[in-house]
């Protein structure tokens, strides 16, 4: 299974882009995107530009990733790492009280 990141485009040259995420600079193949620019964030994998995220979307992401080692470092309080904010707005809203049939 691969596991993409958040990486922050540096520069844009052609059909790729150079970007920066966790520590590392790689050339990412950007052909999916239509429009980037120095500055834009996107998620990545298998050397590849995926889409254009948020700045917010690339916060929480790289905290998940941060919760992810450490419950392979045997962390087991991992609450702090995974925050509602974003996906709370995608929860399907629920009646509070469902409503009788006749």
């Amino acid at each position: 299974m691969c596991i993409g990141i958040p990486m922050h485009v540096i520069e844009v040259d052609g059909a790729f882009a150079w970007c920066e995420g966790r520590g590392r600079r790689e050339r990412l193949n950007a052909l999916l995107l239509e429009e980037l620019s120095p500055g834009d964030w996107v998620y990545a994998t298998l050397g590849h530009a995926r889409e254009i995220i948020t700045s917010q979307q690339a916060d929480e992401i790289n905290l998940a990733l941060d919760g992810l080692a450490a419950a392979l470092q045997g962390a087991t309080d991992l609450d702090a790492y995974f925050p509602l904010s974003s996906a709370a707005s995608m929860l399907p809203s629920l009646p509070l009280k469902p409503e009788q049939t006749a």
